[in-house]
């Protein structure tokens, strides 16, 4: 995902920030494993490059059905790695594909993305008619306060979580952990759910991969990477449905509503819906161009708007009603959606178009994933 079109390009620039940097790092993607025999790398998505030749990888006609549809892979690669005990692990990437590694220590949960704080309750926040949203006297939300700095150091025994945390600015130097203690530990990605690895550490006398091994296994896993991108411009979405990106369940994605464009009768409902097996967080929300832009580039910052995380509408009433004077400006939003059942996010909403018109909508975390809905 292209750092400075979403939300993640401005949290991007908002922690380097934070972080007093006077400026970024180059890092270097290579496909080949690193040359330090005491050092393994483990690409935290899709290794540099490797998205476009998985697009110009799909079948021609099936290519332009996902045209700009941004593949993603929200997953490690390599997916399990081994090393000596002593020897370290270096995840490139994280920065380039907004990623992070938590290694969450004797808890073996990790962090959230999203906290409520109980302690500040929503209030004044009302629509463009003056009238205020449902959402007045909720918790707020925002993102984790741990997640905007590294911590816990760079050695691990799997007592004390150490955690890379959010990538400051655009581009950041790889994060390298070293392993004292054999054993196997299961470490996460705090922005994207169920995105996990493992690494095997184990005694120095013991047998471990070589670079060319590991070499081999990164390979079949590009290639069965591919595989899943042209499974996943099989298209086929429900009527009155509009699917929010698509997913293998693995971690590839394409960033895409599914259709682009949908036509439908007034009085009509719209499901949107999030990929089964997805890793993501989107939303759909419709209104004026410069509020949608105002709402997602808060989306960047240390306190988010209410107005994009939460639906426009309280769940509790049905669908949401759309029109051109829906909450006095034509707004609507679906709020965060996930299909993550840890999390207290939908994982789909419906909308009812009530008149005839053209409403554009975009996803307010991924700006660049846009569609159309043209009500006759």
């Amino acid at each position: 995902m292209a750092p400075g079109t979403d939300w993640e390009g401005n949290m991007h620039r908002w922690i380097a920030r934070m972080a007093g940097l006077g400026g970024v790092c180059a890092v270097s993607f290579a496909l080949a494993p690193t040359a330090s025999a005491a050092t393994k790398t483990v690409y935290a998505g899709l290794p540099k490059g490797a998205a476009k030749k998985v697009l110009l990888t799909l079948p021609r006609a099936e290519g332009l059905a996902v045209k700009g549809a941004n593949p993603d892979a929200n997953a490690f690669t390599i997916p399990k790695v081994t090393i000596h005990a002593g020897d370290s692990v270096q995840w490139n990437g994280l920065a380039a594909n907004f990623h992070t590694v938590d290694l969450p220590g004797a808890s073996g949960q990790d962090l959230p993305l999203f906290v409520a704080d109980p302690a500040h309750l929503i209030a004044g926040a009302n629509d463009a008619a003056g009238n205020p949203f449902w959402f007045n006297g909720q918790p707020t939300l925002g993102f984790d306060p741990l997640l905007f700095s590294a911590t816990g150091g760079h050695v691990y025994d799997g007592s004390k979580r150490v955690d890379s945390g959010l990538p400051a600015g655009t581009s950041a130097k790889p994060f390298t952990v070293k392993f004292t203690k054999p054993g196997t530990y299961v470490y996460f990605c705090d922005v994207h759910a169920n995105m996990k690895g493992i690494v095997v550490v184990r005694p120095r006398s013991a047998t471990v991969p070589s670079a060319k091994q590991d070499a081999a296994t990164l390979n079949a896993v590009l290639k069965a990477d591919i595989r899943s991108a042209v499974k996943l411009t099989k298209v086929s979405i429900p009527a009155d449905t509009v699917q929010l990106g698509r997913a293998d369940g693995k971690g590839i994605e394409f960033l895409k509503m599914f259709p682009a464009t949908l036509r439908v009768k007034a009085g009509t409902t719209v499901t949107f819906t999030m990929a089964r097996g997805t890793r993501e967080v989107h939303t759909a929300a419709f209104g004026p161009p410069k509020l949608l832009t105002a709402l997602s580039n808060s989306l960047g910052g240390p306190a988010p708007s209410q107005q994009a995380l939460f639906p426009s509408d309280s769940p509790a009433l049905g669908p949401i009603q759309l029109s051109p004077t829906a909450h006095g400006n034509g707004f609507v939003n679906t709020g965060a959606l996930d299909a993550d059942s840890t999390t207290p996010n939908q994982a789909s909403s419906r909308i009812k178009f009530t008149a005839p018109g053209t409403y554009k909508f975009i996803c307010l975390i991924h700006s660049f994933m846009h569609g159309t809905i043209v009500v006759k």
